[in-house]
């Protein structure tokens, strides 16, 4: 596989490409099914005046293949549900269908980790979404606490810099 390239999401070029990945059947839990492609767009321009978070695409090749946002926890709902350690980074991924997740996902990971101020990785998918919490199983994640954010019924994943680094060898 070669290695993946990553760049800022720009809201008005990508939308139509995050619509389209989003509103699949798969891509329910994503929270976009109903979004247009305008929509989307405007979520993420909303994403790009944040100064905590951040939308990535993940190029394989010059082709987009999955979309990431990570986020600073301290300033985001999930603080209130557990306790942020220094090196904590937030992160959402939605792999392009037809990708192969497991392996854009480890991608995802060591580029995240090649950030040496990165400790530990954070996600709260929904708790319904057993595909991704399997996934993310198997990729080196630990399953942590159920919790309520907002109207959402997620499980903390935790991924820890020395838990990956002892995976990938």
């Amino acid at each position: 596989m070669s290695t993946l390239s990553f760049r800022p999401l720009r809201p008005e070029e990508d939308a139509p490409t995050i619509h389209g990945w989003t509103t699949q059947p798969r891509g329910r839990f994503w929270g976009m099914a109903d979004k247009s492609v305008e929509e989307v767009r405007d979520i993420y321009a909303f994403v790009d005046s944040l100064e905590a978070h951040w939308a990535w695409i993940a190029e394989q090749d010059g082709r987009p293949v999955a979309l990431l946002q990570t986020y600073e926890p301290e300033h985001d709902p999930v603080a209130e549900v557990y306790d942020v350690q220094p090196g904590d980074v937030g992160a959402h991924v939605f792999v392009a269908p037809g990708e192969d997740a497991l392996a854009i996902g480890a991608g995802i990971f060591t580029w995240l980790f090649d950030d040496p101020s990165v400790q530990r990785l954070v996600g709260e998918p929904d708790a319904a979404n057993r595909a991704i919490l399997h996934r993310l199983e198997q990729t080196g994640f630990e399953l942590g606490e159920r919790v309520r954010i907002g109207d959402k019924d997620a499980q903390l994943v935790y991924l820890t810099r020395e838990r990956f680094g002892a995976l990938v060898g």
